[in-house]
């Protein structure tokens, strides 16, 4: 190995290093579930390409040139490659019948060489052979040698890859390292399949470094998504080493994923795929991706081998799905059946629960029932007490007014009587002494009666007001706003007010509050009458209202 080699296989090495780190920080489950959603899509990846092939189809409509019409099948034939050998052969067939109808040998042997490559793809080995050996190499065009020589290698990779007999693998081994040579000289160096070919070459010669780093410049040089990424991916998994399993599940991943966005039918990377993750324990997509996808793909595809290769490992993973689900079920009759105990245990639970609920209901409701008779027996008693405390209010508040109106009753009786009495040996003094004119002018020049009533008055305001500090603020909230009443002084009462302090102490009568008063009992019902119209409130209520100060 040159320098050149070397240095290529060490960068090779370092870009392989990096895709296998980068890799590694990306789980294979996370691209599984990529993948699962990738499936899911199928149809609608299908048809794009169907939607591409039928634009192309419409372009064959009223075109005139042969050529053309030659070379707008040839693309539909190449873009049916992957997805249905029928429809491959169909519109190369129509390009074979467009070349001989020309008279055109190079595109004649190009379509021949196209046919050919298309049944080594499908596995139809024999015709392709037959097809191939039918051409004399000698005579190819430069302008198609590059496929001639291509699709001989590709046959005999093929025809390697299937032989058991040790003369036939010696024989298609030599040709294949034959036209592998031609191709190295006919390509350009670094380029993808530069890169397949000194791939192939390397694994040949069990140099696996070497064939892992031109594996990483396959990666390397495809566009991510495209059928050449697919085929990198599968090789590049395909060249990592037995001690790799997980990162060689992720680029196998890659591979299939990238098959099903290309409408690819003909694969071998989820076959591979549904096989490593039976063996990993993984049998529902085991038996999904083969059941759902790998066979019938290969079916619709059109190709004889890869049915056939499907059906080589198919069967076991079926057999382990069929195994696993007669124990799933088996599974479920005894938790359906587990349940079903669960469910009368707990439908007898139920029941028990109700049963006993309502005896705690009844037994609720009767303590409920008890507890409201104690309530309703402590709002009676709260209300007796209520008014048991408002009954002695009351009686304090008359016992009051009794001990201060009887104090001053007694202290007034007194005092008349001292006036009295004074009065009456004063009398008789001067009748005695037959004074009776000086008697009589002494009594003219007594004070006048209004005197001893502004007194009576002042004693007696005095005394309610010392009994009902607030009675003029709290009669005064009774009155309409801008209807207070103003006394002169603190101590004492305007007449209004008197006739209501009357009222306040019980003595509602008209002619009695008047003969107290010493007014006309028309002078006191108008004072009633006047406050009254003054009243906030409701004015029937007013006089009690006073009665509550």
């Amino acid at each position: 190995m040159n320098l050149s080699s070397k240095l290529h296989t060490v960068l090779a090495l370092l870009c392989c290093l990096f895709m296998t780190a980068t890799a590694k920080g990306r789980d294979y489950s996370d691209e599984l579930r990529r993948l699962d959603a990738v499936l899911a899509q199928k149809s609608i990846y299908d048809q794009y390409l169907l939607d591409r092939i039928g634009m192309l189809k419409s372009m064959l409509e009223g075109q005139d040139s042969p050529y053309r019409t030659y070379d707008i099948c040839r693309r539909i034939a190449w873009e049916f490659r992957s997805y249905s050998v029928d429809s491959t052969l169909a519109y190369l067939a129509r390009c074979r019948e467009i070349a001989s109808a020309t008279g055109d040998r190079a595109r004649l042997l190009e379509t021949e060489i196209a046919t050919a490559e298309e049944y080594t793809i499908a596995g139809y080995h024999l015709e392709a052979q037959s097809i191939l050996l039918s051409i004399d190499g000698e005579e190819v065009p430069s302008s198609i040698r590059h496929a001639y020589t291509a699709a001989m290698h590709s046959l005999a990779g093929e025809l390697l890859a299937y032989a058991t007999d040790p003369v036939i693998i010696r024989e298609q081994d030599s040709l294949r390292t034959f036209y592998r040579d031609q191709l190295l000289r006919m390509v350009q160096p670094d380029t993808f399949e530069w890169c397949m070919l000194k791939m192939e070459e390397s694994l040949q010669y069990g140099q696996h470094e070497d064939a892992l780093g031109y594996a990483s410049d396959l990666v390397s040089l495809s566009e991510e998504g495209s059928h050449e990424y697919a085929v990198a991916c599968y090789h590049y998994q395909d060249c990592l080493g037995k001690d790799m399993e997980e990162e060689k599940l992720i680029w196998l991943i890659r591979s299939a994923c990238t098959d099903v966005m290309c409408a690819t039918k003909d694969y071998a990377s989820l076959n591979f795929l549904a096989q490593d993750l039976f063996s990993m324990g993984d049998i529902d997509r085991a038996f999904s991706y083969t059941a759902d996808h790998c066979m019938p793909d290969a079916i619709s595809f059109g190709g004889k081998l890869r049915p056939w290769q499907i059906a080589n490992f198919f069967p076991e993973i079926g057999k382990a799905y069929q195994e696993k689900n007669t124990s799933w079920r088996h599974t479920m009759y005894m938790m359906f059946s587990a349940m079903v105990v669960l469910l009368l245990f707990l439908a007898m639970t139920i029941v028990f629960i109700y049963k006993r609920q309502r005896v705690l209901v009844s037994t609720r409701q009767a303590l409920q029932s008890s507890y409201r008779e104690i309530e309703n027996q402590n709002a009676d008693l709260l209300e007796a007490n209520r008014k048991l405390s408002d009954l002695n209010s009351k009686i304090l508040e008359s016992d009051k007014i009794k001990q201060e109106y009887i104090t001053l009753f007694l202290s007034i009786l007194s005092e008349n009587i001292n006036t009295t009495r004074q009065y009456k040996n004063h009398v008789l003094k001067y009748i005695r002494m037959g004074n009776s004119k000086e008697l009589v002018s002494e009594i003219e020049a007594l004070p006048p009666i209004d005197n001893d009533i502004n007194e009576f008055n002042k004693m007696f305001d005095r005394t309610f007001l010392n009994l009902y500090p607030d009675f003029v603020d709290k009669f005064n909230t009774l009155l309409s706003d801008g209807e207070a009443i103003v006394t002169r002084s603190g101590d004492s009462l305007t007449p209004e007010l008197r006739v209501f302090a009357l009222i306040k102490l019980g003595i509602t009568d008209s002619s009695k509050i008047a003969s107290l008063l010493h007014y006309s009992s028309n002078t006191i019902y108008n004072y009633r009458a006047k406050i009254k119209n003054k009243a906030k409130g409701d004015r029937s209520r007013f006089e009690e209202e006073v009665r509550m100060i």
